[in-house]
């Protein structure tokens, strides 16, 4: 056969043309089941809300800012709600007074608590997260009776109603503890709110949100009472995990997400 001939000889139909569609048909297999094997490690490897590890943090009914009827649970848990997640947890919430949050952490039923302020002595046992709101505390008091006062010192002759376990001040706890000024301890903001009402205290150290969210619940205590507009300080809130090894990293887990996300430091706080 001369090279004309072979140059219009018919294509191939035999096994090597075949053979040439079934190594197509193979690459496309193979590559169609290494994506298929990547998909899936992909899911397996993505954080899912069903299967994140669980974390349990201790709280208080203290709205707005926390409160198990509240939409989200109160803005500060919803915010703690959103770093947990980022880092891979899902936050379970326990309520309860605020002296049985503090002693649930301690016994180990609770994997942290908040909302808390900064005190150097709370620092001692456990790690504080970056700030996760603010409160701003001041004084309420009757509004028919004047509250004039520069100095903390000038509140020496009142009774003033606190809530048991917080921190106020470390200025104010501190004339406490020398016996300068007198504080008489209830058991929550809406007792101590009453007892200011009702004339058993002349004053109580109060966050001001929470003076106003108590003052629309409608409560006929609050009528009578107002904010005073001189502020004890602004405190920011933070997330307390127990020192220990487990407590340490999860403290550094939860400010890396926080970080992570912008969510760090306080929204602005009302007037």
């Amino acid at each position: 056969m001369g090279v004309a001939a072979w140059a219009e000889a018919p294509p191939a139909r035999g096994p090597a043309r075949l053979f040439a569609g079934e190594r197509c048909i193979a690459a496309v297999r193979g590559a169609t089941l290494r994506l298929a094997g990547f998909l899936l490690a992909c899911a397996l490897l993505a954080p899912s809300p069903g299967l994140a590890e669980k974390l349990v943090l201790s709280t208080l009914e203290w709205p707005p800012f926390v409160g198990s009827e509240l939409p989200g649970q109160g803005r500060v848990a919803e915010r703690v709600r959103e770093i947990s997640a980022a880092a891979g947890m899902r936050l379970e919430l326990s309520f309860a007074p605020w002296k049985r949050v503090l002693l649930g952490v301690r016994t180990g039923s609770a994997q942290g608590y908040f909302p808390e302020y900064r005190s150097a002595e709370r620092e001692k046992d456990f790690h504080y997260s970056v700030s996760v709101g603010c409160s701003v505390i001041g004084l309420i008091h009757r509004s028919d009776a004047t509250l004039e006062w520069t100095r903390l010192e000038d509140l020496a002759p009142l009774r003033i109603g606190v809530v048991d376990g917080y921190v106020n001040t470390e200025e104010f706890d501190r004339l406490v503890a020398r016996g300068i000024l007198r504080t008489v301890k209830c058991n929550s903001d809406i007792l101590a709110m009453r007892m200011v009402s009702a004339g058993r205290i002349d004053a109580a150290v109060m966050d001001r949100e929470v003076f106003r969210h108590l003052l629309k619940q409608g409560d006929p205590s609050g009528s009578a009472l107002s904010f005073h507009p001189r502020i004890l300080t602004t405190h920011t809130l933070h997330v307390c995990f127990p020192r220990t090894e487990a407590g340490s990293l999860l403290a550094e887990r939860f400010d890396r997400a926080a970080r992570a996300l912008g969510a760090v430091g306080c929204p602005a706080v009302p007037h």
